[in-house]
């Protein structure tokens, strides 16, 4: 399971019990054998993978660490167990889906909580359900896009003293509409809650808050509602590059579904799918772990090196995660775990992708050419 088989599960069982040492199963016998295992236990697992993140979280923007929460939706295989659990959203093919979200660290990528539920299930609900379990720092910064910008989130960041930093229609209510209409661009406000905010938000009182319109290179004006009121310290054009770090969580999203085949599954029930979700997400804070140790030998390499790269470089998240799935057996079976992870980040940190105004361009040691790669 850890593993994340993508092959049939003759094939991928035969090949975890032969690292084993282990005699060879019928995949049907493994079919049976995870159904004795409760998806909490790979949720546990992650879990322990991030519950000291600020040990490894080194990588800060103004003193902050950020950290991006957003959602998707997840396709599901087709059997009467998932329909049931999770519901038909495409009654012509009478498929499911679910929904998830993610609590992400975009400087280092490594995700502090995820929640997958039925779509009935609003992504504002799943985000509350992750800050239960994210004590509130001085120094975490959250950043929320759009689905997020109304007054019971932001009061709620604001009564938990969490700073953030949310983007919001510029339309969709009558404070919008009003700070829009403001000549300044950036001024701190009292934001008071509609009557229907009032009843969402169980209060009355207001909020004082940091409006920031950020004007984009296409013309468009974004609107964001934070907390960062010390506007010496963080300028305009500051919140306009934080605006372009919430991305991040949106390539931690594409990491789990296109890149390591999220909605790949080896199963038809609802117990299974939760299992492979939480497998996944744990296989990708183990390569933000193994990529934050191979980080810190590139830019030592950097460094000594006597000539000055034009470039800034990164690992190769694809290529760190063929190298963990290589050695994920390992990693929870042997004794010399200390040698299984130099020799894992060493073989990361050797693949390197250039970094360029947002833009990978440059995959070294590959088959690709230099042509412009966008990162989303």
């Amino acid at each position: 399971m850890l593993q994340l088989f993508k092959e049939y599960a003759d094939s991928d069982t035969e090949d975890v019990l032969s690292k084993l040492g282990k005699q060879e199963v019928a995949g049907s016998a493994f079919s049976q054998a995870r159904n004795n295992i409760e998806w909490q236990f790979f949720s546990d697992l992650f879990a322990i993978s991030s519950e000291d993140y600020d040990r490894f979280t080194t990588a800060r923007w103004k003193g902050y660490s950020v950290f991006g929460g957003d959602g998707s939706m997840l396709n599901l295989p087709a059997s009467k167990q998932i329909r049931g659990y999770f519901g038909v959203q495409t009654n012509s093919l009478k498929t499911s889906l679910a929904r998830i979200l993610l609590v992400y660290d975009v400087l280092t990528g490594l995700t502090l909580q995820a929640r997958l539920g039925r779509m009935s299930t609003g992504e504002s609900g799943l985000l509350d359900d992750c800050l239960l379990e994210i004590p509130p720092r001085p120094d975490d910064l959250l950043m929320l896009d759009r689905n997020f910008g109304n007054f019971h989130i932001a009061h709620k960041m604001t009564c938990e003293g969490r700073p953030f930093c949310i983007q919001t229609s510029t339309g969709i209510s009558n404070f919008a509409k009003a700070v829009m209409a403001d000549s300044r661009m950036d001024f701190i406000t009292e934001w008071a809650p509609s009557r229907s905010e009032r009843e969402t938000a169980k209060t009355s009182e207001t909020i004082r808050v940091r409006v920031t319109k950020a004007v984009l290179d296409s013309g468009e004006t974004e609107l964001l509602v934070n907390s960062l009121l010390d506007m010496e310290s963080i300028k305009t054009e500051d919140l306009v590059e934080l605006y372009g770090m919430r991305w991040g969580v949106k390539e931690g999203i594409k990491n789990l579904k296109p890149k390591i085949k999220g909605e790949q599954f080896g199963c038809r029930k609802p117990q299974g799918i939760y299992q492979e979700f939480y497998a996944h997400i744990l296989a990708m804070n183990l390569v933000a772990l193994a990529g934050i140790a191979a980080t810190e030998q590139i830019e030592k390499k950097s460094r000594t090196r006597k000539k000055k790269r034009k470039l800034t470089y990164k690992y190769n998240w694809k290529n760190a995660f063929l190298q963990l799935r290589k050695r994920i057996v390992e990693l929870f079976s042997r004794e010399s775990v200390e040698k299984i992870l130099e020799t894992l980040v060493n073989k990361i940190a050797r693949k390197l992708v250039a970094v360029k105004n947002g833009k990978e361009i440059l995959e070294k040691g590959s088959r690709k050419t230099g042509k412009d790669q966008p990162i989303l």
